[in-house]
């Protein structure tokens, strides 16, 4: 749970960070909705893992099912910023950050599906969030430098 919120919060971070770019490039808004949707997602998904024992069958099922809709949006509106952003550019600063950002993401998904637990008391999925904020801080980087 811990790290699911640290993960909303940097997510959260990142989304007013980019919002206050003022950037009129096209992706920015993709960029912001792609931080925001991770921010909700991960709440939603820390509050179901930390107190789902406290919500009755279909108040938790809805909230799981509302935190799988978020990640989703969130991975759409990732993608559609990365293809907005135009990785086409290779020789540009930005398009390092975003092929940085998509590798650590997939690592941590590769982690975190493999079910490796560092320790009883840090599991995969909270190795899975603290790899995701890494890969979101690279997102917001390319983000940030687009111009």
């Amino acid at each position: 749970m811990i790290t699911d919120y640290l993960l909303a919060l940097a997510c959260g971070i990142f989304a007013v960070m980019t919002f206050r770019l003022h950037s009129s490039h096209p992706a920015i808004v993709f960029w912001i909705l792609a931080f925001t949707f991770g921010a909700i997602a991960a709440l939603l998904g820390g509050t179901h893992h930390g107190f789902k024992t406290n919500f009755g069958v279909g108040t938790g099922k809805g909230l799981w099912d509302f935190t799988m809709l978020s990640i989703g949006a969130s991975t759409a509106f990732l993608a559609a910023a990365t293809i907005a952003s135009g990785l086409r550019h290779g020789e540009l600063a930005y398009v390092t950050w975003l092929k940085w950002g998509i590798g650590v993401s997939a690592a941590g998904f590769v982690i975190q599906k493999s079910g490796w637990d560092l320790h009883p008391s840090f599991n995969h999925n909270d190795l899975f969030h603290i790899i995701q904020i890494a890969g979101f801080w690279c997102f917001y980087e390319g983000a940030r430098r687009l111009g």
